[in-house]
C-alpha cells in the first residue's frame, strides 16, 4: 500500500506587459492591452490582440496590476477578467478575481488575480471599467506561475 505519491511539476514564469500607454479610456468597458511576454522557455501563455490563452492540461497562478491615472478620484476603477467573447465576465467561481480602487481612495489594493487548471485552452481579455483616465505601461503587469 502506498499513502505518499510525488507529482513532478516544472515550473515556468510568465510576465506580461505593456508596450505603450493606452490613453483617453472612457467609463465604458475598455480591453487593457497586454501585448508583451518574457517568459521562461516552454511555457503554455500566448497572446493575440490583447487575448490572452492559456494552454491547457497546465496549472496557472497569477496576479497583477493595471495602473491607471484617473481623471477624477470621484471614480471607482475596477479590472475585471472577460471570456474570449468580450462579454461574459469571469467571476470567483471560475477561479478569477477583480480588483477595485475606490473612488476617492488612492491607497486600495489593485490586485487581479487568477488561480485555474483548464482541461481545454482558455482565453480571457482584462479590461478596465467605471473610471477615464490613462492605463500606464509602467506598472501594469501580470505574472503567472505556471506549473506543468
Amino acid at each position: 500500500m502506498t499513502y505518499l505519491t510525488y507529482n513532478s511539476h516544472e515550473a515556468r514564469f510568465v510576465q506580461i506587459t505593456m508596450s505603450a500607454d493606452q490613453t483617453g479610456i472612457a467609463d465604458t468597458s475598455t480591453t487593457v492591452e497586454f501585448d508583451t511576454i518574457s517568459a521562461d522557455s516552454g511555457h503554455g501563455v500566448s497572446i493575440s490582440s490583447n487575448l490572452i490563452t492559456l494552454e491547457a492540461n497546465r496549472h496557472y497562478w497569477a496576479f497583477g496590476c493595471v495602473v491607471m491615472t484617473r481623471a477624477s478620484n470621484q471614480d471607482s476603477q475596477r479590472v475585471k477578467f472577460f471570456e474570449s467573447d468580450g462579454t461574459t465576465e469571469l467571476l470567483p467561481a471560475d477561479g478569477f478575481f477583480e480588483s477595485e480602487l475606490p473612488a476617492t481612495d488612492n491607497t486600495d489594493s489593485r490586485v487581479i488575480q487568477f488561480s485555474v487548471s483548464p482541461t481545454s485552452d482558455l482565453s480571457f481579455y482584462v479590461k478596465t471599467q467605471d473610471a477615464d483616465g490613462d492605463i500606464e505601461s509602467d506598472g501594469s503587469h501580470i505574472i503567472i506561475i505556471e506549473m506543468s
